[in-house]
Order: C-alpha cells, then structure tokens, then sequence
C-alpha cells in the first residue's frame, strides 16, 4: 500500500521530505511536485530503481530519462564534457525548466541513457525539489508521472488511478496548474539542438545564442 503525504512544495517542511529520501535511498520510487509537473523520483545510481520507474510508467523502446540535480558540482559525475555555450545557457537558465543533454560519464547507468551515451539534466528552481535533493544525496530522476504516452496528470488522484502499483510514496502537492514541461536542448552539439520546446521558449533561448537550431527555431 502507497503512502500519500500532504506537503507545501512552496514552504516545504523536512519530515516528508526526510522520508522521501530515506525511500530513495532505499531504492523506492516516489512521486513528487517540480515546478512543472509531478515527477516519478528515483536514485539516478541506482540502476534496478530506474528500471522500477520504466516499469511504472510502461515506458518502451530506448527513450532516455532525465535526471534534476542540486548544483553544478553534482554535475561533474554526470558529464565531463561542458562546452562554452552549455556553461553560458546554464548561467542564465538554471535554476529552471532548461534540461541540458551532454555526454555522459562511464558511470551513469545504461538503464538511464538507454544506450545513447547522453545524460539529460537541470537544476529545477523549485525549492521543494532543491530540498529533496540536498536530503537524498543523489541525482534524482524526473520523468512525468503519467504513463508514456499518456496526458499529464496534475493531481494525485489522478495519477494513482494511472499507476496504481510500484510507487512507494507519493508527496501531494495539490493540483498543479497546467504548464509545459522542460525544454530540452543537446548540448553535446555545436550549436545546440532543441529537441523538445517546452517551458523556456526557442526566441529566449536564441537570445543568448543565435544560432540555435532544432524544433521551433531558425536554421
């Protein structure tokens, strides 16, 4: 049986969330508020956690999941190569819904990569997962807590009648208000690609670097 807790994504207080970590680091799955939708939390090390969250969300074929971070020196475990432009998109855009794709290191779990070689990841703004974060002591992963292919869900009645089994905690927020997700732009390219427009638009984007390409930018 699930446990649901009530929590204050804006004013977050520890008790939950030291629970929450404590599931994490015992390899469960959560599912927690970001600053964009509900997320499926998992310990981005640990590899049969990640496979739960692939199970939960029925999710098939070789779709990579992203990863939220607690600072740049998380960062450097995930990826040693940060070109210019990645370091100049990241002091702008992060903390915020700007997922980065690098290379990743030999140590990220395939599972995570799904062979691709590549790590997406952000710093979320929100200060409900920063907390998250700094408790677990590990990257945690951030894919919407809906099933693939499915609609976004907003509250979390909605999302245990999706998923009903697997997840071992969820923090109820209440309903998010409808917004888009993260926008995602591979970095390991220069100049970077869009791969999904979401939150920060393709025009803000192109504002610190022109030349920009990929969905909903000039080529």
């Amino acid at each position: 049986m699930s446990l649901v807790l009530k929590v204050d994504a804006a004013q977050p207080e520890d008790k939950p969330m030291v629970l929450a970590a404590e599931v994490i680091q015992a390899g469960g799955v959560i599912v927690y508020p970001t600053e964009t939708l509900y997320g499926i939390g998992a310990n981005a090390w640990d590899g049969t956690a990640i496979a739960k969250v692939r199970a939960i969300k029925q999710r098939e074929g070789h779709k990579p999941i992203l990863v939220v971070i607690k600072d740049k020196q998380q960062l450097a475990m995930l990826t040693n190569e940060i070109s210019d432009e990645a370091r100049t998109l990241m002091a702008k855009f992060w903390p915020g819904p700007l997922t980065l794709v690098f290379e990743a290191t030999k140590e990220v779990p395939d599972i995570l990569s799904q062979g691709s070689g590549t790590i997406g990841v952000r710093i979320p703004s929100s200060p409900f997962c920063l907390r998250l974060l700094a408790l677990c002591g590990c990257p945690l992963t951030s894919t919407s807590a809906n099933l693939s292919g499915g609609p976004s869900l907003h509250t979390i009645k909605d999302i245990r009648r999706a998923i009903p089994r697997g997840v071992d905690l969820f923090l109820d927020a209440g309903d998010l208000h409808p917004v888009q997700p993260s926008t995602v732009l591979d970095v390991t390219v220069s100049p970077p690609c869009i791969l999904r427009e979401g939150a920060v638009s393709s025009a803000s984007l192109r504002e610190v670097i022109p030349t920009i390409t990929g969905k909903g930018a000039s080529h």
